[in-house]
Formats: structure tokens, C-alpha cells, sequence
């Protein structure tokens, strides 16, 4: 298990699909890039929004935190104030 300190909340970030039926989707990055989702797997002590648990869907900015590997798997880092929206 990992945890959070502070103001971070780790993520697992949800995939972008390659293709829609029979349209691909590019993979933008960057200042053009669509807001990106994920499910939060653990938040740290200091996060103020009530809101903001583990197990709720949450949309940030593609630039916003930090990607790493823990047990073979793709964690994302983000500080509360990348939240950009919760997904009730």
C-alpha cells in the first residue's frame, strides 16, 4: 500500500481511448490537451475539500503532478489545488 502526505492525492488515471467506433482519437498533450480523469487511491492529511476521498472520479489538467511506477503500476501524483473538477 502506499500512502499520501500533505496536500497530494494519488491517482489512477483513466486510459483515453485510441478509438471511438470507427474514428481514432489523438492523444494531445500539452496546452490544447482535454482535462484528464482518474480515481483517487489515497489522499493526504492535509487536503481541505471534504470531497476530494478515495474512490471519487476527479478530472485535472494533463500538466498538473507526476507519473510513477509502484508494484508494476501507474500511479499519478497531483496536488489538491490541480483538482479541477469532482465527477458526482
Amino acid at each position: 500500500m502506499i500512502k499520501a502526505i500533505k496536500n497530494r492525492i494519488f491517482i489512477k488515471k483513466d486510459e483515453l481511448p485510441e478509438k471511438i467506433g470507427s474514428i481514432y482519437v489523438p492523444k494531445s498533450e500539452g496546452q490544447y490537451a482535454p482535462p484528464y480523469s482518474g480515481i483517487i487511491i489515497s489522499v493526504g492529511g492535509d487536503i481541505e475539500d471534504e470531497d476530494i476521498k478515495v474512490g471519487s472520479r476527479i478530472l485535472f489538467h494533463d500538466l498538473a503532478g507526476t507519473e510513477f511506477k509502484y508494484n508494476s503500476e501507474t500511479i499519478f501524483s497531483i496536488r489538491e489545488n490541480d483538482v479541477t473538477a469532482i465527477i458526482l
